[in-house]
């Protein structure tokens, strides 16, 4: 081991670091736990602000099993942030359900490597490495809240899906290695195509794609999503919404390009079956739903099948701009989707056995907390793709990669499916300005403290990404074109 490959992995570094720390200081802390979240932010904020400075570099490290490039520095700092905003959304939460344990941000912390490494792998060893860490980390979390039996259920369920997801994606790579020797994935991609062996390439290459799924929560690997996210601890359920997608779909992309390039054809068509069929079951199933952590889940994987059309593009031609577009789209999806999560945590905080997530619960919040309604209908406005928002931008983006993709009728689907989601959330909205409380439920306070910093920078990344588009574009750009350094 040599500097250089230690430089690749500094954000890992600080992060380990900072949740070792965690580790060791909340045990001698009584009930107020500023240090440790101090720590964990601090963590979070020191390795985002490293991945940027090394900005600019390309180099391989660790025998070529990890790269340091723009790609992989651009998911980092994406993790770093979502990560961020969920630890400052969590303390209050936390306390108003009487289970503020330091080690909820050590798990957080130890997630995003297992996310880093993902996005900087070039070897499927590296990646499943990452992968796991990230994987059993979410496990813990989701029944971070063990003396509740739903948080029990979400923990069992997420982690006899992940089991299987695991499996899958093991079997996957066993065929690939089997057919090339190695796990490279470079090597792999040079020598796959030649193997002579297209069936077996192509069950392989669904394997991977089944196992990912799980992971982004793509239909028809599903199921375990509407469960988890309702059981799970709310700022975790925040967490999970967009973390581990990311840092799918950052693997996605890499793997897809790489190592199932020769079979771009298959999985291009393949993308395309799963794209249609997310979006149906994401958009039918949000709009009979009563419980909004159920709604936000659905919803979650309608937003997977926009991204997955984006994927079918990439197979038919790295000229259609997909691959920046996906970067982009989940960079917007990560703001808007953590500031609906965070009106979701803060009422809970404020009602902690009245509020009960279900539609009945937000009527009359207009008038009992305005600035909240008015926040949460931003951010639901971003989700379904109102202009002026991040959310218009990364459809529009996205889209039109599709169009560029020749899949006309896809960009077409996708855009009726966004006007249906329009009704789930327009729902949600009628409800908070337009209908009166069957109990009255009374908001002791304004948003304040960390969880008044986590919305208003959820609020600024919508309005930013959304009134500024150039900006993120430009770093997709760069972050893509320097997939393969």
């Amino acid at each position: 081991m040599e500097w250089p490959d230690i430089t690749s992995i500094l954000p890992e570094v600080i992060l380990a670091v900072a949740a070792l720390l965690v580790l060791l200081v909340e045990p001698f802390l009584k009930k107020d736990k500023t240090a440790v979240i101090a720590l964990a932010l601090i963590g979070l904020l020191a390795s985002a602000v490293v991945a940027v400075a090394l900005g600019g570099n390309s180099r391989a490290a660790f025998s070529g099993t990890i790269v340091l490039n723009s790609y992989a520095l651009f998911f980092k700092v994406l993790f770093a942030l979502a990560a961020f905003i969920s630890i400052l959304m969590s303390p209050r939460y936390l306390e108003a359900s009487k289970r503020h344990l330091g080690e909820y941000y050590a798990l957080i912390l130890l997630a995003v490597i297992g996310m880093d490494v993902m996005a900087a792998a070039r070897d499927f060893i590296a990646f499943y490495v990452g992968l796991e860490l990230m994987a059993m980390c979410s496990y813990i979390l989701a029944g971070f809240f063990r003396y509740r039996i739903r948080s029990n259920e979400a923990a069992l369920k997420y982690f006899v899906t992940g089991v299987f997801a695991s499996a899958f994606t093991l079997f996957g790579i066993s065929l690939v290695f089997g057919f090339t020797g190695t796990t490279n994935y470079e090597i792999i991609s040079s020598n796959l195509g030649s193997t002579g062996n297209a069936t077996g390439v192509a069950f392989a290459t669904a394997l991977v794609v089944a196992g990912l799924g799980f992971k982004v929560s793509m239909a028809p690997f599903h199921m375990w999503t509407p469960d988890v996210y309702q059981g799970a601890p709310t700022t975790v359920a925040a967490f999970f919404s967009v973390g581990p997608k990311a840092a799918g779909f950052s693997a996605i992309l890499i793997i897809f390009t790489t190592v199932f390039e020769s079979s771009s054809e298959f999985w291009s068509v393949l993308f395309m079956v799963l794209s249609v069929l997310t979006m149906f079951v994401g958009s039918v199933m949000a709009i009979v739903q009563s419980n909004m952590k159920r709604m936000l889940a659905y919803s979650s994987i309608t937003h997977v099948g926009y991204l997955l059309a984006g994927l079918a593009a990439l197979g038919r031609g790295l000229d259609t701009k997909a691959g920046e577009s996906i970067i982009l789209y989940l960079a917007a999806y990560t703001v808007m989707n953590l500031g609906a999560f965070g009106i979701l945590t803060y009422l809970k905080t404020q009602q902690p056995e009245g509020f009960d997530y279900s539609l009945k619960s937000f009527a009359g919040l207009g008038r009992r907390s305005p600035w909240a309604a008015i926040l949460l209908t931003l951010f639901l406005f971003s989700l379904t793709g109102i202009p002026g928002t991040a959310g218009f931008i990364g459809k529009f983006y996205l889209f039109t990669s599709v169009v560029r993709g020749d899949l006309v009728w896809l960009a077409v689907l996708g855009v009726l499916f966004s006007a249906i989601s329009a009704y789930y959330y327009l729902r949600l909205m009628i409800y908070m300005f337009f209908r009166e409380p069957e109990t009255e439920l009374t908001v002791k306070e304004p948003i304040e403290g960390t969880l008044a910093a986590a919305v208003a920078l959820s609020a600024a990344g919508v309005l930013f990404l959304g009134l500024f588009p150039q900006w993120i574009w430009d770093h997709a750009l760069k972050a893509f074109s320097n997939l393969f350094g």
